[in-house]
């Protein structure tokens, strides 16, 4: 069966490398956009693909690609995050049919100005249930044969699935290129994780699955809220109204008297929410000392009893998606190395089935 994929190709909140945007980065003749897209197009498992941006731009780059794809390729004006900009662009996908939903979305300009009981009134029951696929456009070495290995293999029981890379098979890949990126210029840190009786270092890839509206309208509110306030959450920049809304955004989520869910005692939510902050921590800590983990488990156990959802760190032989660009030195590694990497990934694809450890 065909699903949706969302790509993001904003450029509100994207990193500027060098002096581009990574959407907009050239390797050998084609766009990081461009290529995700392809890979998109080609892939058996997609089916409607919608992209968020600055429209303008998208329809130029992509003239070729919408004419060719109609009306399984649609492209949405991004907002003011990463956030609010994949929240409304799913919501935009959801009114295609729906005249009355087009038209209640087009008057709400943020995710703090969304009804939620409208929505839930003009939104199909299954659709709550219903999962999507997420990429960022600054993986140009993601394939089809990639896209297709996630969206077949994921737990579509899971409520949240956040694509992971395992170093091992990472450093295989690495290995058989030959050559290995410096890590003093790279940023990719593998943090370790207890998963089972194993210790797994691991990287979170660009890949995400989820049902966007299991995601209750406090946690909404508190991802816009940040990204909106990235500088003033890190503390570069002080705000105390701003830091006032994310406790109190904090306090709804966490701490919330939601009828219909399963409800956990306030010594237990507050428990949970101290294992998550530890955690947090040792994970920044461990960026210069890998003995630093965390219980996967654990994590898993007391996210579900904070905000009653089932996360999965899942899917873990995804290269392309792992060479995401954030840096110059980054950009000339894989150029350098394109069309080797593409070749080596899609071999491995070809002799491994499933996710593993």
């Amino acid at each position: 069966m065909k699903e949706v994929i969302f790509i993001g190709a904003g450029t509100r909140g994207a990193k500027l490398v060098g002096n581009e945007f990574q959407p907009y980065m050239n390797f050998h003749g084609k766009t990081c956009i461009e290529c995700v897209v392809e890979a998109a197009m080609q892939a058996r498992s997609v089916g409607a693909i919608v992209i968020w941006g600055d429209r303008k731009t998208l329809e130029r780059i992509l003239a070729e690609h919408v004419r060719q794809y109609r009306q399984l390729l649609v492209i949405v004006e991004e907002r003011d995050n990463i956030v609010e900009s994949f929240f409304f662009a799913y919501l935009d996908y959801l009114s295609r049919d729906s005249f009355s939903l087009k038209s209640m979305i087009s008057s709400w300009d943020s995710i703090k100005n969304v009804n939620w009981d409208q929505l839930r009134y003009f939104i199909h029951n299954d659709q709550w249930e219903k999962q999507v696929n997420i990429i960022v456009s600054d993986t140009p070495l993601i394939s089809s044969f990639e896209l297709d290995f996630l969206i077949e293999n994921k737990n579509r029981n899971a409520d949240v699935i956040i694509g992971r890379t395992v170093r091992k098979d990472y450093k295989t890949i690495l290995e058989t290129l030959g050559e290995i990126p410096d890590r003093g210029k790279s940023i990719k840190n593998f943090y370790t994780y207890r998963i089972g009786d194993k210790d797994v270092p691991l990287i979170v890839n660009s890949f995400i699955a989820g049902k966007p509206l299991k995601l209750n309208e406090n946690i909404w509110n508190l991802a816009g809220n940040f990204y909106e306030n990235r500088t003033i959450i890190a503390g570069r920049k002080k705000n105390l109204r701003n830091i006032a809304r994310n406790l109190l955004f904090f306090k709804r989520l966490f701490f919330s008297n939601q009828t219909g869910v399963e409800q956990h005692s306030y010594t237990d939510r507050a428990k949970a929410a101290f294992y998550l902050i530890n955690a947090f921590k040792a994970i920044v800590k461990s960026k210069s000392n890998s003995v630093y983990y965390r219980d996967l488990t654990k994590i898993y156990a007391c996210i579900h009893t904070l905000v009653n959802l089932n996360l999965e760190l899942d899917l873990s032989h995804c290269f392309g998606s792992a060479f995401d660009i954030d840096t110059q030195y980054e950009a000339d590694f894989v150029r350098r190395n394109f069309f080797a990497l593409q070749n080596i990934c899609y071999e491995y694809y070809k002799t491994h089935n499933g996710p593993e450890l």
